[in-house]
């Protein structure tokens, strides 16, 4: 019966979510859903983070929801690659280059290397590597990706 709303987000828990644990629900406005008509597979790779993380904190894949007479099951060799592939190919790419392109922005916009040494909890030595890194190299094809407009 636990139920929680941040702004955009919005939890339900308990007896509220539909398997008895969390639904998480996040809005968009319809602008922001235009601009991200991939946002299923984002979604869904989003997903496979938060059931690896789950499977490996419970050391079983809970298949309860999608197969409720096999509620526990081993997580085997298939299931680890398919969740490597969900995180490493998808989310950490799309995510690194959302981030890319977000430390761009910052610069574009007059940023400060102290200021995007505090947005990452890094020195501001390593803020500035990072920077130059970055504008000394051609977007790499996430952050191309991530930049344009997709329809």
């Amino acid at each position: 019966m636990d139920s929680m709303e941040l702004a955009s987000i919005q939890l339900a828990e308990g007896e509220d979510a539909r398997f008895g644990g969390v639904d998480i629900t996040i809005s968009l406005t319809r602008d922001q859903a235009a601009a991200i008509p991939d946002v299923g597979l984002m979604a869904d790779a989003f997903r496979a983070a938060l059931d690896a993380l789950a499977t490996l904190r419970l050391g079983y894949v809970d298949q309860s929801p999608y197969t409720p007479d096999q509620p526990h099951g081993d997580a085997d060799a298939d299931y680890w690659r398919s969740a490597i592939w969900a995180l490493d190919r998808r989310l950490l790419s799309q995510l690194t280059g959302i981030r890319d392109a977000a430390v761009r922005a910052h610069i574009d916009n007059g940023g400060t290397v102290a200021e995007t040494a505090r947005a990452m909890d890094v020195a501001r030595s390593t803020a500035q590597y990072r920077r130059e890194t970055l504008q000394a190299a051609a977007p790499s094809t996430w952050e191309t990706w991530a930049t344009t407009p997709q329809h």
